[in-house]
């Protein structure tokens, strides 16, 4: 299915927010990284692929993009990309314990929104694009 072309402005408003986030204040390495960990969980392949070349084109070192998948023991990892990645499986997960806390000592505010509107945005597009491909 074309749904893209089905629901042009839908669709696209989803894209034009998407790509507003380039633009945001969040630093681009943990906004790719947190889009590529959303599309790991959902397990959306075109979205990871399409992540780590963004990724590597961000120059995200490789090892660290090797251990996305267990970021959680890995060493990999700043503060800040920590709890970015906690709070997408947090929100992805829709885990009933969600803790802003950390976010706030780490992250202004528009950085907070800014995150949270990324991971749900890519929630959306993930589960569009799974649920409407061939």
């Amino acid at each position: 299915m074309n749904y893209p072309e089905i629901s042009k402005q839908v669709i696209s408003s989803l894209h034009q927010s998407y790509n507003s986030l380039k633009n945001s204040p969040l630093d681009q390495k943990i906004r790719v990284l947190v889009e590529l960990r959303v599309s790991q969980i959902n397990g959306c392949e075109y979205c990871c692929e399409l992540h780590a070349k963004e990724a590597m084109a961000l120059k995200v070192p490789q090892e660290k993009l090797n251990a996305l998948l267990k970021w959680e023991t890995s060493d990999e990892f700043t503060t800040e990309e920590t709890a970015a990645l906690r709070w997408a499986e947090e929100l992805t997960l829709l885990k009933d314990e969600r803790d802003i806390k950390v976010l706030t000592r780490l992250f202004t505010e528009r950085q907070m929104v800014d995150l949270t509107a990324c991971i749900s945005i890519m929630n959306a597009l993930n589960r569009i694009a799974m649920s409407l491909r061939d």
